[in-house]
């Protein structure tokens, strides 16, 4: 004879596991969700999404007082499958789909993703090779191949969108100079550009402050300017540019597993949004105090995917920073004056 423990034992987990069925989405409801907020979605699609990797896998459960079962994904799909209807409507490849569902903190088939990311760090490893060939060239042979190069690359069509946005913001005329200060930046032994004349110097600052995005009307205040870019940005941009190219960008995914590209990836987006809310209380701040007006999570959404699995990589480098580099930093002191920089 049953005891009451082993009938609420039973009752128990029969009641646990109908509630947690419930939470379920069936697929005739996914389908139904996608109609009522007007878009086509077919049963064939949907099944290609998931063994595509865009869903979570469904799992088959038997039909109540029939033959046959019926397909249920996990709580949370139907927002999914709202959001990838949203994006194919200007977006078909498969793999950029994923892509983008996996920024939005959705769970996606990881191989998708760390192939994007192998190749963003292929293609950072090729810049670096060239940048190495190209110092190397202009020190042993033309010491004006690399400004050559400048001037032509700074004329002619960019296929970076935020470069054609700093070209924009500083005018054509000035973009070599922009580039040729940030190029005398990645240089190892180099903290400060090599202009002699003051006036020259001033203008190069300028020029670089306003393709870095700090707002014009900031830009032209000297007293200003000078501290903040020259004590504070540009040290650390020139540790950043260096440190660029010391990361063994071949190792760098094997070395970080994919709970460490999650961490990376929900890092930045918190970043980013903490930047676009600290844009509305611009006008509190003091007159002196430098305002950037580029927007770089409006900047970082309006990038390509292989853009932004580049930056997502870069990202990756900086939060497994070695202790060694982590001291190279440039430090912030706050003394009774307010802070100072050093090196």
């Amino acid at each position: 004879m049953r005891s009451r423990q082993a009938d609420y034992r039973e009752s128990f987990w029969y009641t646990l596991c109908m509630n947690n069925d419930a939470s379920f989405e069936k697929s005739t409801d996914l389908l139904t969700l996608a109609q009522q907020q007007g878009y086509v979605l077919s049963a064939t699609q949907l099944v290609r999404w998931h063994r595509a990797g865009l869903l979570p896998r469904p799992k088959q459960h038997p039909l109540k007082g029939t033959r046959g079962t019926c397909s249920l994904y996990p709580p949370g799909t139907g927002e999914q499958v709202l959001l990838l209807c949203s994006l194919r409507t200007r977006e078909r490849r498969l793999a950029h789909l994923a892509w983008q569902l996996w920024l939005a903190g959705y769970r996606v088939e990881y191989g998708i993703i760390c192939t994007q990311l192998q190749q963003a760090t292929r293609r950072i490893s090729r810049w670096m090779r060239w940048f190495a060939d190209l110092k190397q060239a202009a020190s042993q042979h033309d010491p004006m191949l690399a400004l050559n190069l400048i001037e032509r690359y700074a004329e002619g069509p960019l296929h970076s969108q935020p470069l054609r946005r700093i070209r924009k913001r500083i005018g054509r005329e000035h973009f070599s100079t922009f580039l040729s200060r940030l190029l005398e930046l990645a240089e190892v032994g180099s903290k400060q550009t090599s202009v002699d004349d003051e006036h020259e110097r001033l203008l190069d600052l300028r020029i670089l402050a306003r393709g870095l995005g700090l707002e014009k009307r900031f830009v032209n205040k000297q007293d200003a300017l000078e501290p903040y870019l020259v004590q504070f940005l540009l040290p650390r941009l020139h540790w950043f540019l260096r440190y660029l190219q010391a990361v063994r960008w071949g190792e760098l995914l094997k070395q970080a597993d994919d709970f460490a590209v999650l961490q990376t990836r929900d890092d930045l987006r918190t970043w980013l949004m903490r930047l676009g809310n600290a844009r509305h209380s611009r006008d509190r701040l003091p007159n002196d105090y430098p305002l950037w007006e580029i927007d770089l999570q409006e900047i970082f959404r309006a990038l390509s995917t292989t853009d932004q699995a580049l930056v997502i990589v870069i990202w990756l480098a900086l939060r497994t920073l070695p202790s060694s580099w982590h001291d190279e930093m440039p430090a912030i002191t706050i003394g009774p004056d307010g802070p100072s920089y050093t090196d």
